[in-house]
C-alpha cells in the first residue's frame, strides 16, 4: 500500500493510526466502530475514494491531527485539505477573545486623546 506522501506504508502505520483514533474517542465507542465501517465500505468497494474523503472529514471534524494523518492512507493525487470553516469552533473563540483583548489594549493606551475611543 503506497500513500499520497509517496513512502512506502506498513501495516504498524496503519495500527498506529487506528489507536489514534481509538485513543482519541475513548468515551465515544460509536465513532471509531463508524470509522472502522467506513474501512469496510471502501474495501468492499461500497463507495469510492471521494465519498471516503467526505465521510472521514465529517466524522472527524474538530480532529484536525486524524483528518490531515488520514492523507497518508490516501491513493497519490487524493488529498484532504481543510478550509477556515473547517477549524474547531475553540480556535475561532481563541482567535476573537484576542482580537477584543488587542482593541482594548488600544483603547488604554490611547485614552484620553481620542474622544471616540473613550
Amino acid at each position: 500500500m503506497n500513500g499520497g506522501s509517496g513512502q512506502k506504508l506498513t501495516t504498524n502505520d496503519a495500527l498506529m493510526y487506528l489507536k489514534d483514533v481509538k485513543d482519541m474517542f475513548l468515551d465515544k465507542k460509536e465513532k471509531y466502530a463508524e470509522f472502522l465501517d467506513i474501512m469496510k465500505d471502501l474495501k468492499a468497494q461500497r463507495v469510492d475514494t471521494t465519498g471516503v474523503i467526505a465521510r472521514v472529514k465529517e466524522l472527524f471534524k474538530g480532529h484536525r491531527k486524524l483528518i490531515l494523518g488520514f492523507n497518508t492512507f490516501l491513493p497519490k493525487g487524493f488529498e484532504i485539505t481543510l478550509s477556515q470553516e473547517d477549524e474547531p469552533e475553540a480556535k475561532k473563540a481563541v482567535e476573537f477573545e484576542e482580537a477584543i483583548h488587542f482593541v482594548n489594549k488600544i483603547k488604554m493606551r490611547f485614552q484620553g486623546n481620542d474622544p471616540l475611543l473613550t
